[in-house]
């Protein structure tokens, strides 16, 4: 905080000088102004490039986000329409891809919500999008900027060859129907429907930011050094023999706030104010320590936003169980280490028996609650020991290190006994479950899984409520 006793650079000036300031005080305080400007220009640079891989950040979790959605219509939507037979599978294959188009032409985010995603195909049509909807049903792969790159086409071109997606600075129209502006993108393939989605930020908007921070800084600075040069000239008659002595004090001084603007921005470090002697550099002061504190609230936030979007990218939403993807994921790395340590590894598929009629008897809420229940009590009774995910609509893989056959076994009889126990709200039906357990024998997740997936359904071809075990070869 200022306080009265503060002293004022022009109060300093005033007191300080008796003869009179030679033209070469003007040139130093120049040269001065000169480097603390250039200083000012590499801080400036290196907070567009901090802002632009915050943007690339950004995109990228947007892409995550529709990749999810993407898997979740793949795995879900497609079930429960198979279990349809009026449709076929090419019907399904399109009521899925303009469930994935209408989705995608939704999604707005960024300042203002200006940002949106976009779809084309391999061979260039524009098939959704958040911004243009003249664009849609298009085919916009010839589009040329003033250079004559094909920008839709060299898209399209590097998307492909990347299937971890790739960022690209290019042309686009922005206003008016030219292609006159740099845009950031990132687009992602999905070779299955020969389509890249993408999504981008024009350039000039990521430098906004950075500019409105730097007409601030920049017009106080200019400010203090007009009033500095302004209070030299007015006295340089009556202040002479003082000039080598003052000429240093204030060069020590700006050098010493130069410093610590320095380590505030690199280190983000708050300025200490009680260290500087003059107000003006006191105010500055306070305005950099001010957007320092808003910096970190930002990247919290952001922090914040990446947690809840790396949870709900690895789990399901409903049951909080590990997804299809993250689940599968797990299983090849605990196969690694089995391979590694020597040690067994065993798996358990299991399957709600009778799932579609508890739908159809009591409803999609009592048959979200039947999920949610097993999943907990599979969960709670799995622990530390092992993993838990939810495989599909009604399916559940178990991974169990460590474990041979035998006490896998003996754990899908006990989880398997433990679901008809459970109780529902409202109503009371015995759920029952069917299994499949096996152990790792050297072989692939694809195959391992398999065999379990079939013992599963050996165990509904004999009965249901029961678990079938593999044998050891």
């Amino acid at each position: 905080m200022l306080k009265s006793h503060d002293t004022s650079i022009k109060k300093f000036l005033l007191k300080s000088m008796v003869v009179f300031i030679v033209i070469m005080t003007v040139i130093i305080e120049g040269n001065n102004i000169i480097r603390q400007y250039r200083t000012f220009s590499r801080e400036s640079e290196y907070l567009k490039l901090e802002d632009i891989q915050r943007q690339k950040e950004l995109l990228k979790n947007q892409m995550n986000r529709v990749f999810e959605y993407i898997e979740f219509e793949k795995n879900n939507t497609y079930k429960l329409l198979k279990e349809n037979t009026q449709y076929t599978d090419v019907q399904i294959e399109e009521i899925i891809k303009q469930r994935i188009i209408k989705f995608v032409s939704s999604i707005h985010f960024g300042d203002n919500n200006e940002q949106y995603m976009f779809i084309l195909s391999y061979n260039g049509v524009n098939l959704g999008n958040g911004r243009y909807p003249e664009l849609i049903g298009k085919n916009i792969l010839n589009m040329m900027d003033a250079d004559g790159v094909k920008v839709n086409q060299k898209l399209i071109k590097m998307a492909r060859g990347s299937e971890d997606g790739v960022y690209l600075i290019q042309k686009w129209i922005k206003d008016t129907t030219n292609l006159d502006h740099d845009k950031l993108y990132y687009a992602k393939p999905i070779p299955e429907f020969e389509w890249v989605i993408g999504s981008g930020i024009y350039i000039e908007d990521i430098n906004k930011n950075i500019k409105k921070n730097e007409d601030i800084l920049k017009k106080k600075f200019e400010d203090e050094i007009k009033i500095i040069i302004l209070i030299m000239f007015i006295i340089i008659l009556i202040v002479s023999f003082y000039i080598k002595r003052i000429n240093y004090k204030i060069n020590k001084k700006i050098e010493f706030v130069v410093s610590f603007f320095e380590k505030a921005s690199k280190e983000r470090v708050y300025i200490d104010i009680e260290k500087l002697r003059y107000i003006e550099f006191k105010k500055m002061a306070i305005s950099v320590n001010s957007m320092i504190k808003d910096r970190y609230d930002i990247e919290n936030k952001l922090n914040q936003i990446n947690i809840q979007l790396k949870e709900m990218s690895i789990t399901d939403g409903l049951t909080g169980l590990y997804n299809h993807k993250h689940i599968y994921k797990i299983l090849k790395k605990e196969i690694e280490k089995a391979c590694v340590l020597k040690r067994d590894l065993s798996i358990i598929m299991f399957d709600i028996d009778h799932f579609k009629k508890i739908n159809d008897n009591y409803g999609h809420q009592f048959g979200d609650d039947v999920l949610v229940n097993i999943s907990n009590y599979i969960k709670q009774y799995v622990g530390k020991n092992g993993f838990v995910g939810r495989y599909g609509g009604e399916e559940f893989l178990i991974i169990l290190p460590n474990i041979d056959i035998e006490k896998a076994y003996k754990k899908a009889e006990y989880i398997r006994k433990g679901v008809k126990n459970i109780e529902f709200k409202n109503t009371n039906p015995i759920v029952t479950i069917s299994g499949g357990a096996v152990q790792f024998q050297q072989e692939s997740c694809k195959d391992i899984v398999n065999r379990a997936d079939e013992l599963l359904y050996k165990a509904k071809e004999n009965g249901r409520d029961r678990i079938e075990r593999g044998d050891i070869t």
